[in-house]
């Protein structure tokens, strides 16, 4: 219990500049991309991927928070918690964003053939992808989304591209531009990829997700969560 609470442990805030702060953050995306790889890899990747990506949103937001200090024991408490719920919660709606990618595949593939078809088929794909891209990243960086009941989980999932649909479309294109660099330099996205996808994830949805959730819980008591657990 020691050694799992000491990662939450905050840390005594320091007079820094931003660019200080900026290298000290990105050690730490350093840090929990490594650890984010090695449990990845622990659950066979396709049972592992889930709750190892929904550990690093744990541990970035505890770093924006300043209470990270060990990565280690925070992300595989995380994990261990996560396992067989982020799974079930995840992996349907990473099917469907497989098959969007496999849509907008045959549609470039077939453009030159079939022009109108294939570019309605890439339209339908590329929504798909992009709506089940920030469905997966709600359930991931919020834990109040996840932590519910698995109907309501993904309920609230699929709704939270209509919700946030300005912060969701620019998760969609920082994604896209930040996975065209890490296969172009593919050095950068074993050092930084996930980690990197998954901080700009908590930034951008992790707050707002927990906030109009708190504020919806708040105005009708119907709609609160299933459970006491907080974010």
């Amino acid at each position: 219990m020691s050694g799992a609470a000491s990662s939450f442990a905050p840390r005594p805030r320091r007079h820094t500049t931003w660019l200080v702060e900026g290298i000290g953050h990105l050690y730490a995306v350093v840090r929990v991309q490594l650890m984010w790889l090695l449990l990845t890899a622990l659950g066979l990747v396709v049972f592992g991927i889930s709750p190892a990506t929904c550990a690093a949103a744990d541990a970035l937001r505890a770093e924006r928070r300043g209470e990270l200090t060990r990565a280690l024991p925070l992300m595989w408490e995380s994990y261990r918690r996560e396992l067989i719920p982020a799974g079930l919660r995840m992996l349907p709606l990473m099917a469907v964003q497989l098959l969007a990618l496999a849509m907008l595949w045959q549609a470039a593939a077939g453009l030159g053939s079939a022009p109108v078809s294939m570019a309605v088929l890439g339209t339908r794909g590329a929504l798909a992808a992009g709506w089940a891209t920030v469905s997966l990243a709600a359930i991931a960086v919020a834990p109040r989304v996840r932590r519910q009941k698995l109907l309501v989980t993904w309920r609230l999932a699929l709704l939270m591209p209509g919700v946030v649909p300005l912060r969701g479309l620019a998760l969609i294109l920082l994604l896209a531009a930040w996975i065209l660099l890490c296969t172009t330099v593919w050095p950068l996205g074993a050092v930084l990829g996930a980690g990197l996808a998954v901080d700009a994830a908590v930034a951008l949805l992790g707050t707002r997700i927990s906030l109009l959730l708190e504020d919806l819980g708040g105005h009708d008591p119907a709609s609160a969560p299933s459970r006491t657990t907080t974010p």
